[in-house]
């Protein structure tokens, strides 16, 4: 056999190989053999059937069968006998062979390409850590008093922030229903989502039996018009804010001051884990920068398809959207992710970063602890193998993630809460 690779860039190999018929001669006249032992001609048993005709009749269909075969087992020997690893399946082409003749094939398939990683010895990254404010702790109790709120129904209209029961219809650029495009009996919240700003404004005061046209604007700013039927009209009636609130909220607390102090640690611990996401995201972002590397064709197109897959599987109404827009929306993006996944690996090697069984487990018991009275169910979660890997994938990234943090230097600027909500609020005017 002999082969003949040729680079078409830093991931795409082309790979010539060229089987000798010497070598294929003994292989192709045994299996010529098993196979003719199995044919049947009118005048002839089963197996008597003379080799001229049998491969008059089905020579190539054998020839088509054998080429198969031994294409596979010589492109597997040519990948060890080269050292190569394709990353997607190989596109055949060129493919030459009849009787008595050599087996030539190309094979072009991807890898996963060499590269070298940047000098990091002391990456420089730019971070904004968000100290809460009192907003923050009210938000928080306002979002439980809406959750163990309980729905009236009233007799006037609708005001901002009530329910709204309704049949929803959307309708066409003429006003006129679309077949198959109504939902019944939602519930629609104003001011909230798709109902604010001026659709809000078109339902401010409307009664049950009551029916309007509104056009809201979606999150892809498409204008969708429905045709609202309105049947109950519901007021949310929340809690007061005592020591039986907060323990119906947390049974580890039996005043609204501890409920209070619980929410802050929390309030605290989420704004530590946004900036260490911060910090890992820059970290990241100065790799992918800093790399040489061309993310294979393959693996991004994956990454799409697995994305679009996800988007499929999470989203309602997901059978309007133009899934091949979204795969280019997703390839754009996934070529960072895709070198971000292979630099990550490289660094995992060098970086010697390894979990052992013991730390792992150590784990697991601080997990269910933690959690074991908002997860019941945390014990049984940890007893599937799926679950503890991913576990010890998501420790290993830590381990990372700590030794790459020693050789970063953070410039650190510090914002409250408050004035992040201002800068998002002044973001959405602008668009």
């Amino acid at each position: 056999m002999k082969t003949q690779i040729k680079e078409i860039n830093s991931f795409k190999r082309s790979l010539e190989v060229t089987v000798h018929w010497s070598d294929l001669e003994q292989q192709f006249n045994q299996q010529f053999k098993k196979f003719k032992s199995k044919i049947a001609l009118p005048g002839f048993r089963k197996g008597k059937v003379p080799e001229n005709l049998v491969k008059a009749n089905y020579g190539k269909s054998f020839e088509v069968d054998f080429v198969e075969q031994s294409m596979d087992n010589y492109f597997r020997q040519a990948l060890k006998e080269n050292n190569l690893n394709p990353i997607n399946k190989a596109e055949i082409k060129d493919l030459d062979f009849n009787e008595g003749a050599d087996l030539v094939f190309t094979a072009d398939f991807e890898i996963v390409p060499e590269f070298s990683l940047p000098k990091y010895k002391k990456i420089k990254i730019n971070v904004t850590r968000y100290t809460p404010t009192e907003t923050d702790l009210q938000q928080s109790l306002d979002e439980l008093r809406e959750r163990y709120a309980s729905l009236k129904t009233i007799d006037s209209g609708a005001c901002s922030g009530m329910y709204v029961e309704c049949d929803l219809q959307e309708l066409d650029e003429q006003g006129i229903a679309i077949v198959g495009s109504k939902q019944e009996k939602r519930f629609v919240r104003l001011g909230e989502g798709y109902f604010k700003g001026n659709a809000e404004d078109k339902l401010i005061g409307i009664n049950a039996g009551e029916e309007r046209v509104v056009e809201v604007t979606m999150d892809d700013n498409r204008k969708v018009k429905y045709h609202i039927a309105a049947h109950k009209i519901q007021e949310l009636i929340k809690p007061d804010l005592d020591d039986d609130f907060a323990k119906s909220c947390d049974n580890n607390v039996e005043t609204l001051d501890e409920l209070k102090s619980s929410l802050q640690d929390r309030i605290t611990e989420s704004l530590d884990n946004d900036y260490n996401s911060a910090i890992r995201n820059q970290i990241m972002s100065w790799f992918v920068e800093k790399t040489t590397l061309e993310p294979p064709t393959s693996m991004v197109d994956n990454y799409a398809d697995g994305m679009v897959e996800e988007a499929a599987n999470q989203s309602a109404g997901y059978e309007k959207v133009d899934k091949d827009k979204l795969k280019d929306v997703y390839k754009s993006t996934g070529g960072n992710q895709i070198k971000w996944f292979l630099i990550q690996e490289e660094l995992f090697k060098t970086e010697a970063v390894e979990i052992s069984d013991d730390a792992l487990e150590t784990r697991i018991k601080e997990q269910i602890e933690k959690y074991k009275d908002r997860n019941p169910g945390i014990k049984k979660h940890y007893k599937k193998p799926t679950n503890k890997k991913r576990l010890k994938d998501q420790m290993e990234i830590e381990l990372l993630f700590e030794k790459l943090k020693e050789v970063t230097v953070i410039k650190e600027t510090t914002k409250t809460t408050d004035v992040l909500r201002e800068e998002r609020k002044k973001a959405m005017e602008v668009k």
